[in-house]
């Protein structure tokens, strides 16, 4: 395992804790959003001060992170750098114990800060672009592809410590970090339900034409593998069910359409909306309609579907995600894992749904949901999370002594050591 050769600077007070972001909000996608709720569930216990590191925030961002006792710190502006790269350079009297770095984008900024702030880097994957270039649709997709893998491995051969976003990125990278000889070096984390989703009302009564909701940017690259031709001709397949797209750029609306078009979905079945960063208006959008779809061909996580179940939502994902496989060891979750790329076998598995009962659809997904979340426990995890942390830091040797005089949890100290 690499890591800096002195140990980190001894300091009274809880366990230091610096994650690197590009935002706090979630207008650049679900990496931002798990990088947020992960810290705002580290930042619950006592023994861990979070600082979270932004290229830009706002006001309102510093008073949501302010809400979390989080300490939101905005990098110094660097001209002509790009701005994530700021985030190589945080104040040099910051203590830091451990810095968190996110794959390609903001891992590399971690190592820099290992060395200038002599503390341990905990680097978290969020994807597997080998495998995902395969279903990538532009030149060289796949050469460019073995290049960002041999370079997210090298990252976290690098790295203190590993974290893996869910179960099927687990099994990845596992194997990819076999010959580091440390089976503790990689850790699952699978995210919970999400609790300002959870407080979602669906309306029971609501009736009128059954609509699909499929999430993404529908951009020529992504559309395969995403699976948007599989829903769009899964609807088609159906005929008196509506779909709803949202995600698209910007301005890019009428080229998205003509994209589902094209795979034999009528237009009049077919609506077609921007992406919004508002999570109030994702809110809404969850009570316009009656299930969630990620018809994937391969996901590392997929972190719209647990959005879906979250607000309570009936969902159906691709087996072939990070979220599928977290819903199989769930009480009735494979009823909700598709293991077909087949557009009539989604057809089949959305019609299921709509011959429901709407009262009773929602029933079994609250009750899914409620199962979801006594499996992936935010807190659990995330107690788990820091003691390992607390390990990487002082090994196994002094870790009790040192963090126990400290005023450290003794139960999250002894899952780093032996959990």
């Amino acid at each position: 395992m690499a890591s800096s050769s002195d140990e980190p600077q001894e300091h009274g007070g809880p366990l230091q804790v610096l994650f690197l972001a590009s935002e706090w909000g979630s207008s650049k996608g679900g990496l931002s959003t798990v990088n947020r709720e992960l810290a705002i569930n580290m930042a619950k216990f006592p023994e861990v001060h979070v600082t979270f590191f932004v290229p830009q925030c706002n006001d309102i961002d510093n008073e949501a992170a302010c809400e979390h006792k989080i300490d939101l710190v905005k990098a110094t502006r660097v001209p002509g750098m790009d701005e994530l790269m700021w985030l190589c350079s945080p104040p040099a009297d910051m203590p830091i114990d451990v810095v968190v770095g996110h794959g390609l984008k903001l891992g590399p900024q971690a190592q820099i800060i290992r060395n200038s702030h002599n503390c341990k880097w905990v680097q978290v994957v969020h994807a597997a672009p080998e495998e995902l270039s395969i279903l990538k649709e532009y030149p060289n997709a796949i050469s460019s592809g073995e290049k960002k893998h041999e370079t997210e491995v090298e990252l976290c051969e690098l790295a203190d410590f590993v974290v893996t976003i869910g179960p099927k990125l687990y099994e990845a990278f596992y194997s990819y970090l076999c010959s580091c000889k440390n089976k503790e070096k990689v850790f699952n984390f699978t995210p919970g339900i999400f609790s300002e989703f959870s407080e979602v009302a669906q309306d029971l009564e609501r009736s009128g034409k059954f609509r699909v909701l499929l999430f993404g940017r529908g951009d020529a690259e992504d559309f395969s593998l995403k699976g948007f031709d599989i829903a769009a001709k899964a609807v088609a397949e159906l005929g008196d069910v509506r779909l709803l797209f949202v995600g698209a750029q910007v301005g890019k609306e009428e080229e998205v359409m003509e994209r589902f078009l094209k795979c034999g979905i009528r237009d009049e079945d077919l609506t077609v909306r921007a992406f919004s960063p508002s999570r109030e208006r994702l809110k809404k959008t969850f009570c316009e309609v009656d299930v969630a779809v990620m018809p994937s061909r391969t996901e590392g996580f997929g972190l719209t579907g647990l959005e879906a179940l979250s607000a309570g939502l009936p969902v159906l994902v691709s087996r072939n995600s990070g979220f599928g496989e977290a819903l199989s060891k769930v009480p009735f979750g494979s009823y909700c894992v598709i293991d077909s790329h087949d557009a009539q076998v989604w057809a089949k598995a959305i019609k299921d749904v709509r011959d429901k009962d709407r009262k009773q659809r929602l029933e079994e997904a609250k009750k899914l949901r409620t199962s979801y979340e006594e499996e992936y426990r935010w807190n659990k995890q995330s107690e788990e999370l820091i003691g390992k942390m607390v390990n990487v830091i002082h090994g196994m040797n002094d870790c009790f002594h040192a963090f126990l005089e400290k005023g450290y949890n003794v139960l999250t100290v002894f899952i780093g050591l032996f959990g």
